[in-house]
């Protein structure tokens, strides 16, 4: 990792961007690497903020141009704020450190029960941070508010903290065409397998009659009944990507109803999340049982619960991925997978 990181100790200029953009070109000519970390650990203070913007251009230029990532890292508190905001629709991302760059560029480095905290004060990048650590395998946990925090930086059983550090989508991911598919050839063997168990479980647990109608490969859906329910779950292991549960609000208090044997009103919120959530939980764990007599190696996340359906689109992406259309007693659910 030592040779991927160019040390940034000048004020931005012409002259000493065009010295850093020469040290790159050469670096990635002789040693052929991939990734370029800009460390600011000795980087004398902004004058005029509009210069780093001029730097953040010009490393975009270059990235694109040679086909290689360029990150900041080592950077003061007081400037994460303004890389945050200047490298907004970049492909530059923010590591607090190299280490944290690590858990994300050279995640073999690190063996799969290592033990990191995540925290960020924006809500939303807390939990984009949270699912992109999950899909490596490592024991990941959130502090969801600086009280957790601090307690968390002093426990000895993390082995790293993630803060102050923003992931800008690759380029790559944006660049999604209409039939691409970016799930694993297992991982699409496999598919029916959560097709079947969603309606064996449904079934099941609710006495209901249970379906799949059709599936496509598209972007996650958000056209459907906006007053929808969703349920996340990351996975990996030999299988890896999104399991994603969507119920329209009147099908989801049936299904409860069935369940619990008791009214559920479908303006009662929590009840409906909590429910959908459970449901998510039923189905990836019948279909992780499925997976374990086949001798496939599958952990699934805890879920996250959404009432918006352009908030589940923020957590999961703009991929393509699987969508699938379910019944349930005559009424239509939703099931999507993505990577």
């Amino acid at each position: 990792m030592d040779k991927q990181i160019i040390d940034f100790r000048d004020n931005i200029d012409q002259n000493s961007i065009r010295k850093l953009k020469s040290t790159i070109i050469q670096k990635v000519q002789e040693q052929r690497i991939p990734n370029i970390l800009i460390s600011l650990k000795f980087f004398k203070d902004i004058k005029n903020p509009k210069t780093i913007v001029l730097l953040i251009n010009e490393l975009e230029k270059i990235s694109i141009k040679m086909g290689i990532t360029i990150d900041f890292i080592d950077y003061h508190e007081s400037l994460y704020t303004l890389m945050r905001k200047y490298t907004l629709n970049t492909g530059i991302r923010l590591y607090k450190n190299k280490e944290i760059a690590t858990l994300f560029i050279n995640e073999a480095a690190f063996k799969e029960d290592t033990k990191v905290l995540v925290f960020d004060e924006d809500e939303e990048n807390s939990k984009n941070l949270y699912f992109d650590l999950c899909k490596y395998g490592y024991s990941i946990e959130r502090a969801h508010d600086m009280k957790e925090f601090l307690s968390g930086i002093n426990d000895d059983s993390y082995d790293l903290v993630v803060s102050r550090t923003f992931l800008n989508e690759r380029r790559e991911q944006k660049e999604t065409t209409k039939n691409s598919l970016s799930l694993s050839k297992k991982l699409i063997i496999n598919l029916p397998t959560f097709m079947n168990k969603a309606a064996e479980t449904l079934v099941s647990f609710t006495g209901l009659e249970a379906k799949k109608l059709s599936h496509s490969i598209k972007n996650f859906d958000t056209n459907i009944d906006a007053n929808s329910i969703s349920a996340v779950m990351p996975f990996h292991g030999d299988l890896e990507g999104y399991f994603t549960l969507v119920f329209p609000r009147d099908i989801a208090a049936v299904a409860l109803e069935a369940l619990l044997g008791e009214k559920v009103n479908e303006n009662d919120t929590a009840t409906l999340t909590d429910g959908v959530g459970e449901f998510c939980n039923i189905i990836t764990g019948a279909t992780k049982t499925e997976f374990d007599s086949k001798n496939i190696k599958v952990i699934f996340n805890l879920p996250k619960t959404y009432t918006s359906l352009d908030d589940t689109r923020k957590l999961i992406g703009q991929n393509n991925g699987v969508w699938m259309d379910m019944q349930l007693s005559d009424k239509p659910f939703y099931m999507f997978i993505t990577k």
